[in-house]
């Protein structure tokens, strides 16, 4: 026990709780997102294919921009520490765009809209900064870390079924479409909560959010772009999570798309308020699995958690196409076995995939420490931010997927609606962007993990190296 005291970095259970509040609420901005392209087709008169090219071309922007933001970031060492001051930074940026975007820009046209969106983006990834760096510095313990992911899936997964029941049961009624007034309601909605979740992030991190949880590199000086080259070149545990997490975050963004929810609940299963009861069901089905799941993760290590769940993800998704094939999918909701079938499909296919999700993000602190202990250099937001590089520049495709497929099944001007006819093509067409992208971004993962270095024991080892190390530089400060 001693020994443990001396590896791991700990935290109180009250800050595993609180600090997670963060990771949520940059869910709750995602899901406010995925409607834009409703605003943007109905409030900016814009093409559904062209919504597609401007995310694109504003995620690969912000791609570019990235590796500044952390070169600027890293230099952050006020007294106030350097997690709160971009959080209070990069939310700022993200709530006065979205009203922007939600209010004052309406009727601006693709010019206005392009510009709220390319900032929107920038304090999203000064908001994913503060992520990234605050979960290395929170605790180094196997046993604490995967508790962060826990809370975080848990707080999306409540709000994120709340938002919808509030949207398909309360505000869809209220407005009778989805339309601009719909989605302003819910913007302020998804406001509130965020700013009262991120004071409580807040409170969370503040006590490990100091100057000197922030040592600079071995040779003291700030990050530059010759470290962020070497840490994607010679970090083969990088290299690995930057094509797992990539190609499921792609297939991720595409298939949780509001127009995709809308295709199947709206269209093909014809009953879009079942949308918002489904999440009613699956919610504390999916908050059991995920407290057993990171509980066994803490056993298991990342590595293999991740192996394990994105097979099982891959599984239940394809059973899921098939049983919808087989099927008449409007019974589902009216009749009672096809229902019951259907629930209990997705319910765990929705479990799996929050797990998967929350074992990817945990690899991150662990390519942290990884890093320190082969180079001597703490770089949580070079990580973090090197993986939003890449990822920017490649994920921000999942929206011109899907505004191109809309379109090869006849949506060019206008997105579905519930009540639309469900044509085969559109049917094949949901079916692909629900469950196929996500299963070939399993595959991916599967393929990339065979040669992922960060075992449970690999961890163990790193761990200790790394103890020794602020030990040393402990002393040497001291000295100084």
């Amino acid at each position: 026990m001693e020994t443990e005291k001396k590896t791991y970095i700990t935290c109180k259970p009250w800050q595993l709780l609180l600090w997670p509040c963060h990771s949520a609420t940059s869910n709750f901005f995602m899901i406010l997102m995925m409607f834009t392209s409703y605003i943007a087709t109905g409030g900016y008169g814009l093409l559904v294919a062209t919504v597609g090219y401007i995310a694109t071309a504003t995620r690969l922007l912000d791609g570019f921009i990235d590796p500044f933001l952390v070169m600027l970031t890293d230099r952050v060492n006020s007294r106030f520490g350097r997690v709160r001051i971009l959080i209070i930074l990069g939310r700022g940026i993200q709530i006065l765009t979205v009203f922007g975007m939600f209010y004052w820009g309406i009727g601006g046209g693709i010019v206005a809209y392009t510009a709220i969106y390319a900032i929107y983006v920038i304090g999203a990834s000064i908001s994913a900064i503060a992520t990234h760096t605050g979960n290395p510095v929170l605790t180094t313990d196997p046993k604490q870390r995967p508790k962060i992911f826990r809370w975080q899936i848990i707080y999306s997964t409540v709000f994120g079924a709340i938002f919808q029941m509030a949207l398909s049961s309360l505000l869809l009624p209220k407005y009778g479409e989805l339309s601009v007034p719909l989605f302003q309601e819910l913007a302020i909605i998804v406001t509130v909560v965020a700013v009262v979740f991120e004071v409580l992030a807040m409170i969370g991190i503040s006590p490990a959010d100091k100057p000197g949880n922030f040592p600079k590199k071995a040779n003291n000086k700030n990050v530059n772009f010759k470290d962020m080259w070497n840490l994607l070149t010679g970090n083969r545990a990088m290299q690995m999570y930057v094509i797992s997490a990539v190609s499921d975050k792609i297939a991720s963004q595409a298939s949780t798309q509001a127009a995709i929810t809308t295709l199947i609940y709206g269209i093909v299963i014809a009953n879009y308020e079942f949308s918002g009861a489904f999440q009613a069901y699956t919610m504390v089905p999916n908050i059991l699995i995920i407290l057993l799941g990171t509980q066994l993760m803490g056993k298991t290590g990342g590595k293999k958690a991740l192996v394990q769940w994105s097979a099982i993800s891959a599984a239940i998704s394809a059973v899921i196409v098939l049983y919808m094939t087989v099927i008449d999918p409007t019974t589902i909701s009216q009749a009672a076995v096809p229902t019951v079938i259907f629930l209990v499909l997705c319910i765990a296919q929705s479990a799996s995939v929050k797990m998967t999700s929350a074992v990817t993000n945990s690899l991150v602190p662990d390519i942290v420490d990884y890093e320190l202990a082969r180079t001597g250099s703490f770089m949580p937001g070079t990580v973090g931010t090197l993986y939003s590089f890449i990822d920017e520049l490649l994920s921000s495709l999942s929206t011109t997927i899907v505004g191109l497929c809309l379109t090869a099944i006849g949506y060019v001007s206008v997105q579905p609606q519930p009540g639309d006819p469900c044509t085969t093509p559109v049917y094949w067409m949901a079916m692909f962007l629900w469950m196929g992208l996500p299963i070939l971004g399993w595959i991916c993962t599967l393929i990339a993990m065979h040669w992922y270095p960060l075992t449970k024991e690999k961890m163990e080892e790193v761990e200790q190296t790394n103890a020794r190390i602020r030990a040393e530089r402990a002393v040497a400060a001291k000295a100084e």
